[in-house]
């Protein structure tokens, strides 16, 4: 390749063309979704059509919607391809421009071969042992010069062959589908992907893993335009990497949902049994979030995360935590999933502490967060021993990932110091519990925990931010609070003055025991061990009701806000 072909070339032609290409294809996640809806979906269910042509019609359009959604996984691997293609050889592109104007205003020519000559200069006044260092000089900025347009040329040419090769899978991909053999062109997308990070990689992005102020520092040396079309680009990757600013991974995030949404209709389409019905879950929790972000409510809210993966991901903001003095990051528990009640019930938690919080305190500013970036576990009726609510492998499975997002809050704040609570309810507190054990500590100041059954350690200091800074709410008639151990001794006699009461997953917050502050709750509906059972548990859904918590919410709020003094205090178990 040679200097004149990239120095003049128009990469972006190839990021336009791929928008082209995403557009076709969410036509053809249309047109699947249609199909799904009024063709497929009707002739299958039952009392409506019957018989062998029936029976054969269903298969037929079922693979014909299949063949659908196949044609758009290509359409948006090909507009992967060709915006990646674009948007790397724009970066060499301006490589090379900026090793050729720095050649050039020094005086050196540089040939379209890429070779650089130094400046003549006069040098008949100048001592043989000046002639010389400055033929060195010259010799070695030369190079230097040749070396940056080389690099340049060459990793160009290898995006060039690289995309080439590419673009050839899902021209071969064609063909094949051409001739009626429509599976899934796993190598193609598979290599599209690949293409996808690997250009966050030559764009330095730190790998999986790094810690979120390496992260931060990463795409504070971007230019806001580069920001900007990484964001637009690759909506997914920067809206849920920790350490990216909030203000930008809203924005990469609203970008983001409806696409996801779209994945997840053309994929129910399709679905039956307990995937439809999962993926239905999803859909209800997206489109809520959506709803939730046009509300138009104060504080505003900001889209930190989302994705489909597991039970579903969603990170979701009222106020900014980037320029706010007070954090909060909520970790639900029990039965959270991304769905519509999640969308409803647990995003409205984090606003009720918001704006309950900038309204008891409106001498400073307060940002409250709801986190679901983990599986919770789910109950399932009566099958508690069927279910990981027994277990600790949730909660470890998501302290890391919570970790990371309280580094990130600190990493991006305007200040650099906010202050931070980790709240956590039901088996949410159990997963902030695991946080406080990760190397380093919780990046957090105050911890409060509620509706808890445990939270993996034996006293309040356990838990590394002292037990000053701690607290607990426990709703009397709460029975996830009072959740038997394997021991029913322990239950049936809860504690005494010769030792701690005992729940599933250590020491009871709410025992005398365990230390820290307790605060007062409203009681709650009384359901017995049968609503524990059965999972009828109202009392356990009170913490952040302004109304049937009685103090909880307003405790909260206070802690939150950085006046953990203000609290109304109840006395221990």
């Amino acid at each position: 390749m040679r200097v004149s072909e990239l120095r003049d070339a128009k990469p972006l032609l190839l990021t336009d063309a791929g928008d082209v290409w995403d557009r076709l294809a969410e036509g053809f996640t249309a047109h699947a979704r249609d199909f799904g809806r009024y063709l497929h979906r009707p002739i299958t269910q039952q009392g409506i059509w019957g018989g062998v042509a029936a029976e054969s019609a269903a298969d037929r359009l079922a693979r014909m919607q299949r063949d659908l959604n196949v044609a758009k996984q290509e359409l948006d691997g090909v507009g992967t391809v060709l915006r990646a293609c674009g948007e790397e050889l724009a970066t060499h592109q301006v490589r090379l421009r900026e090793a050729v104007a720095d050649a050039t205003e020094a005086g050196y020519k540089v040939a379209d071969d890429g070779a650089v000559t130094a400046p003549t200069v006069d040098v008949k006044n100048l001592a043989p042992g000046d002639v010389a260092m400055m033929n060195r000089d010259h010799a070695a900025h030369a190079q230097e010069y040749a070396g940056r347009i080389g690099d340049a040329l060459s990793a160009a040419q290898a995006a060039d062959k690289e995309y080439a090769a590419a673009i050839k899978l899902f021209t071969d991909a064609a063909k094949r589908c051409a001739k009626g053999d429509w599976s899934a062109g796993l190598l193609e997308l598979a290599t599209a992907n690949g293409l996808n990070s690997e250009l966050l990689s030559e764009l330095g992005m730190p790998q999986k893993g790094a810690s979120p102020a390496a992260v931060q520092a990463w795409w504070a040396g971007l230019s806001p335009s580069l920001q900007a079309e990484l964001i637009h680009d690759y909506p997914q990757q920067i809206g849920n990497r920790d350490g990216i600013p909030a203000a930008d991974r809203d924005r990469a995030n609203r970008t983001y949902l409806p696409l996801l949404l779209s994945s997840l209709e053309a994929d129910y389409a399709g679905a039956v049994g307990d995937e439809a019905t999962v993926l239905k879950d999803k859909i209800e929790g997206v489109k809520g979030i959506q709803q939730q972000l046009d509300r138009g409510r104060e504080p505003r809210p900001y889209l930190l995360g989302m994705g489909s993966e597991g039970n579903g991901r969603a990170i979701v903001s009222f106020g900014n935590p980037d320029s706010s003095k007070n954090v909060s990051a909520y970790v639900p528990g029990l039965n959270t999933k991304l769905s519509g009640h999640f969308a409803s019930s647990d995003v409205d938690r984090a606003w009720n502490v918001a704006h309950t919080a900038n309204k008891m305190y409106p001498d400073t500013t307060t940002a409250s967060i709801v986190w679901l970036g983990y599986d919770a576990p789910q109950l399932d009726g009566f099958k508690w021993s069927a279910t990981d609510v027994m277990r600790e492998g949730d909660a470890k499975a998501g302290a890391p990932a919570y970790d990371s997002f309280l580094n990130g809050i600190r990493a991006t704040h305007e200040s650099g110091s906010p202050h931070v609570t980790a709240i956590g309810h039901s088996y949410g507190s159990l997963t902030v519990g695991q946080a406080t054990q990760q190397p380093g500590g919780i990046p957090a100041d105050d911890v409060v925990l509620v509706g808890s059954p445990g939270v993996g350690v034996d006293k309040a200091s356990d838990l590394g931010v002292g037990t000053g800074h701690v607290y607990v709410g426990a709703a009397e008639n709460d029975q996830v609070t009072n959740l038997p151990t394997s021991n029913p001794l322990e239950y049936v006699a809860p504690g005494s003055e010769y030792g701690p009461k005992k729940n599933w997953f250590g020491t009871d917050p709410a025992d005398n025991h365990f230390g820290g502050h307790h605060f007062s709750v409203a009681p709650g509906k009384d359901t017995g061990l049968a609503g524990l059972a059965t999972g009828d548990l109202p009392a356990h859904s009170i913490y952040f009701d302004p109304i049937e918590g009685g103090d909880s919410l307003n405790n909260i709020a206070s802690v939150v806000a950085g006046h953990g003094d203000k609290i109304q205090n109840a006395a221990p178990r």
